[in-house]
């Protein structure tokens, strides 16, 4: 009997964990849709509310496939049409028309055309984001998930780390090889990041402004200021990276958002996914 009951709990604990997966990603799909197709959501109400109002406000009859039951109750005319609610309707169909035309179709087929090179660059810049991290991670010798890390863990590594004990090989030339500690390993692995970060904004007027926002996100971090320092911690009394624990954490909350948005951006999954 124990053991069944054990196996019931277990498969109770299995349910509720995807339960609990489904409603993050219900949740994270739903953000998306109010803060960035918002604006073609309302487009489309006020076309339809147009539509409608050009039918109840027009002196023209009712169309016979239309007459008879619900459709015809709908679309019955106002007792007293108003010519400049028509008018009014009719100038947004048309504004809409237009903007369909020459504005929003153009820069989709844009969009589409870069989206491949964008996905490329915004799954590099994830997984670079970790490599950083877990570079500290695995220094620490502890076993803390990745997905799960707080506040308190990260420092707890960062002040058991010591940069100047970890050591590199770079090259810096043909057949030339130095070492550098971890501390400059660190800036090497956030140069490369904001180099492609760099890259993708080159393109801004066809990305996507929501990318653009967690990736400027990065880009600004306080840790592009302290950088330098980090590269050459072989000349500073700092022992650990105590200092700048708070800045990595900050870093790791940006470069989760930016996966979670690219994730419910793009809706592909990517083979170097840190979080999957």
């Amino acid at each position: 009997m124990l053991v069944a009951i054990k196996e019931s709990g277990t498969q109770i604990l299995c349910i509720l964990k995807m339960t609990f997966y489904k409603n993050v990603s219900c949740l994270r799909k739903l953000r998306f849709v109010l803060e960035r197709k918002s604006q073609n959501v309302i487009l489309l109400l006020l076309t339809l509310v147009s539509v409608l109002l050009i039918f109840k406000t027009s002196n023209e009859p009712i169309l016979p496939m239309f007459q008879g039951g619900f459709i015809e109750d709908v679309f019955q005319r106002f007792t007293l049409s108003n010519e400049l609610i028509y008018d009014l309707s009719i100038g947004y169909i048309v504004s809409v028309i237009f903007y369909l035309i020459v504005v929003y179709i153009p820069e989709k087929k844009k969009q589409n055309d870069i989206k491949p090179y964008i996905n490329s660059k915004c799954e590099e810049i994830i997984f670079y984001c970790y490599a950083l991290l877990h570079e500290i991670i695995s220094k620490s010798n502890n076993l803390y998930d990745y997905k799960t890390l707080t506040k308190e863990q990260l420092v707890e590594m960062c002040t058991v780390v010591n940069p100047k004990e970890h050591l590199y090989n770079f090259g810096e030339g043909v057949g030339i090889i130095t070492q550098r500690n971890l501390g400059y390993k660190i800036f090497n692995d956030w140069t490369r990041i904001s180099k492609e970060i760099e890259e993708i904004f080159r393109l801004l007027p066809f990305i996507d402004t929501g990318l653009i926002q967690r990736l400027n996100s990065i880009y600004t971090n306080f840790l592009r200021f302290t950088i330098r320092d980090l590269a050459e911690i072989g000349k500073l009394k700092n022992e650990n990276l105590g200092a700048w624990s708070e800045t990595f954490y900050k870093f790791y909350l940006e470069s989760k958002d930016l996966r979670d948005y690219y994730v419910t951006y793009s809706g592909r999954t990517f083979e170097n996914d840190p979080w999957k």
